[in-house]
């Protein structure tokens, strides 16, 4: 590769910082990405291969802080602030804090500089602008061109906090070259109504499951970044994750869904290169035999659990005496309130989820499960503070005055409804059980004949307590990939 692009940090600077090569999580999408060639530098530099997913190119696996919380990059040691591998630290780490990136509708692809990078916030706006220019002409160079071509990784997703400085022409044209022309959107809340229409038309509605809605989605926004196209007449709703892009839905709309599945695949092969993320998600059982013909490969995943909801809803037999039990104890425990959520509730329910979640710590969540909380306070934000918008159902139980649990819904059909989100304060007995029964009263009067719960996220202890309820079945949810 040519030439190298300017330090403009200075190196003192850069051993002082507590910034760069530290990560909040595993699987941040910031991990610096390897091309082969700086894979093969790296472990002849003394990195371990086992870091790599891909020799042929991958994302770096990180490790965990010794010193203090979070993860780093292997190659950093922790003790000096030097990077172990410095002489031949990848395009990513050279570049920075410079970075390169689509912009928000991925068509452009652009230098920015991240304002994460302390150094560079105190820098007159001039000088990052000189020294842009003068780094340009060596990310356009034919050989770093070709590089970026042969490894579309290199350049990230759109991130807010990076400053866009200037596009690189040559780099969008090398990477467009015999691409297809599929111009995403953001999704935004406007999109609701489009894709509920095309969920109601595509093949599965009459028992959905919980993802084939808007709000499932929309509330994980913190965590991926979702975007949708028209393909041959489909709505296709792409989910950018860590490693790359994949789809969160099958093809939505009416017909066959081969020639948008096709074209999906295609997309993602061309965004992703050949990661192991390229799949789509989220497949109902009725999509199987056209995807099998195909020739795709379909993987099986945690399936949803629906209930039916007169059984919820009455809680009557010895199949359900201890629920009905825990819901008895609880009445007469307790003078509680049940009344539909309002916007004023937030406060005092996000103050509620952080009391939970501190619950479940203390009662020993492994680290999967201490994972899925951290990542479900954006969840919780975002369906609390848009509710009528995402076209959620909510309720709340005041014990002594204070919101004590809430829970969240949506109609997946007119005449199934999905328990989306579920807190009770874990030292009340039978404050839990109760919300759900009520809910599923309520759910019930209005029409419901079956009540989805999701699928159990690969916990045991929330398969016990999915099956403490007795499902009238499990809705089968599928993978597919290419073969």
């Amino acid at each position: 590769m040519a030439g190298s692009p300017l330090q403009i940090v200075p190196s003192q600077t850069c051993l002082h910082c507590e910034v760069c090569c530290r990560f909040p999580e595993r699987d941040s999408f910031l991990r610096p990405f390897f091309t082969a060639e700086e894979i093969q530098a790296a472990t002849s530099a003394g990195l371990s291969a086992a870091y790599f997913s891909n020799v042929a190119g991958s994302q770096i696996a990180l490790a965990s802080n010794p010193v203090g919380e979070g993860y780093i990059c292997p190659a950093f040691d922790t003790a000096t602030s030097h990077c172990r591998i410095y002489d031949v630290r990848p395009l990513d780490c050279r570049l920075y804090p410079f970075a390169l990136m689509w912009d928000a509708t991925h068509t452009q692809v652009v230098l920015g500089w991240d304002t994460k990078c302390p150094y560079v916030r105190d820098l007159s706006s001039a000088v990052i602008s000189q020294t842009a220019q003068e780094i340009a002409p060596w990310i356009e160079a034919d050989d770093t061109v070709e590089i970026l071509g042969r490894y579309p990784r290199l350049v990230g997703r759109f991130q807010d906090d990076v400053m866009v400085v200037r596009p690189l022409q040559r780099i969008t044209e090398r990477l467009q070259q015999g691409t297809m022309e599929a111009r995403t959107q953001p999704l935004t809340l406007s999109d609701r109504p489009r894709m509920e229409t095309a969920l109601v038309t595509s093949a599965g509605h009459d028992m959905p499951l919980a993802a084939a809605s808007f709000a499932f989605h929309y509330i994980w926004r913190h965590l991926l970044t979702y975007v949708w196209v028209d393909l041959h007449d489909h709505l296709c709703l792409f989910a950018e994750s860590p490693d790359g892009l994949f789809m969160a839905l099958p093809p939505l709309g009416i017909g066959s869904i081969a020639p948008p599945l096709s074209a999906a695949f295609r997309f993602m092969r061309e965004r992703n290169g050949d990661s192991s993320v390229t799949r789509v998600e989220n497949v109902p059982e009725v999509c199987l035999a056209e995807v099998r013909r195909l020739g795709y490969r379909v993987i099986a995943k945690e399936p949803d659990y629906l209930y039916d909801a007169e059984n919820l809803a009455a809680l009557i037999g010895d199949s359900y005496r201890s629920p009905r039990a825990a819901c008895n104890r609880f009445a007469r425990e307790h003078e509680a309130v049940l009344e539909p959520y309002d916007p004023r509730d937030r406060a005092a329910c996000l103050s509620l989820f952080h009391e939970w979640s501190e619950q479940k710590a203390r009662a020993g969540a492994d680290d999967w499960g201490g994972a899925l909380l951290r990542d479900a306070a954006g969840a919780h934000e975002t369906a609390l503070s848009s509710t009528e918008e995402l076209g959620l159902l909510g309720a709340v139980v005041r014990v002594g005055g204070r919101i004590r649990a809430y829970t969240m819904g949506l109609w997946l059909s007119p005449v199934v409804f999905c328990v989306l989100l579920e807190v009770a304060d874990r030292t009340i007995v039978g404050l839990a059980p109760f919300l759900f029964r009520e809910f599923c009263r309520q759910a019930r009067g209005n029409g419901a004949c079956w009540i989805n719960t999701m699928d159990d996220s690969g916990l045991p202890g929330l398969a016990r307590s999915k099956h403490w309820y007795h499902p009238a079945r499990h809705l089968p949810n599928y993978i597919v990939m290419e073969s």
